[in-house]
Parts: C-alpha cells; sequence; structure tokens
C-alpha cells in the first residue's frame, strides 16, 4: 500500500509552517517527505519509507542547523547607554520611591532615577544599575 499522501502531507505542511514562521523550523522534514515520498513511489516498505523520513531530516538538521543560527542571529546593538553604571551625578528632582518620583542627571543627559531612600535635590549621588531608562542611585557618601 503506498503511503504518498501521507508524505505529501507532511511536505506541504512542513512547508506552510515554514512559509509562515520563516525561521527554517520545518525545512528539514519537508526535505525528508520528499525523500520518503521517492521511496513510496519506489516501492518502499512503510518502515523503510519512515526510516529515509528520520534519517534525511536528522542530518539534514544537524548538518546546517548551527549555519543557520549564525547567519540567523541579529547583531547586537550596542547603545553605550549602561556606561553610567559607576558616574557620579547630581539630583534634579527629589527621588522618593512611594510617590514615584525622581530625576537624576548624570553623563550630560537627564534620567528618571529610583533609590531606596529618599535623597532630596542637588545631592550627589552614583548610579549602581539601569533598568530600561531608569537609574537605581545612591547617594555618594562624603570624605
Amino acid at each position: 500500500m503506498g503511503y504518498y499522501f501521507l508524505w505529501i502531507g507532511i511536505f506541504v505542511a512542513a512547508l506552510i509552517i515554514e512559509g509562515l514562521t520563516m525561521q527554517l523550523v520545518s525545512i528539514w522534514f519537508a526535505v525528508g517527505a520528499l525523500g520518503a515520498l521517492v521511496a513510496a513511489i519506489a516501492g518502499g516498505s512503510l518502515v523503510i519509507q519512515a526510516s529515509i523520513f528520520v534519517i534525511l531530516s536528522l542530518v539534514l538538521f544537524l548538518a546546517t542547523r548551527p549555519l543557520v543560527q549564525k547567519i540567523g542571529r541579529a547583531p547586537t546593538v550596542h547603545t553605550n547607554a549602561d556606561s553610567v553604571i559607576g558616574m557620579e551625578g547630581i539630583v534634579r528632582e527629589r527621588i522618593d520611591i512611594l510617590s514615584g518620583t525622581g530625576r537624576v542627571f548624570v553623563n550630560g543627559l537627564s534620567w528618571a532615577a529610583k533609590a531606596d531612600t529618599i535623597i532630596e535635590k542637588d545631592e550627589k549621588i552614583i548610579v549602581l544599575s539601569m533598568e530600561g531608562v531608569t537609574l537605581t542611585v545612591r547617594p555618594v557618601e562624603e570624605g
């Protein structure tokens, strides 16, 4: 009995998924199904067809996946925004975590800021970390 429609169905489904995702997630299964379809046309048993499908899909996956990952990786965009970590600045608006207020001036730019304690306007701060566009700061200890 021929399993042509099974392999054609898998082939078409894999191509549709590939077309919808455009992430190279199922192309290997399409090629494996094509190989199994050829085996079905040649009169191979279901075990042979399934073996060709699995082996061909796996070999293509293992051979091409590292290359696909390397090519498909989006380049990292460095903004240098985190370069303000460790810098000192001045409080421009009182920092109060309870009321959600606070702005600091660091490295020539105004930033939203938060701290574990209330820090008054015009006090010196040091930047501890950055979450999005909000700096976590603490007062600079004098002396």
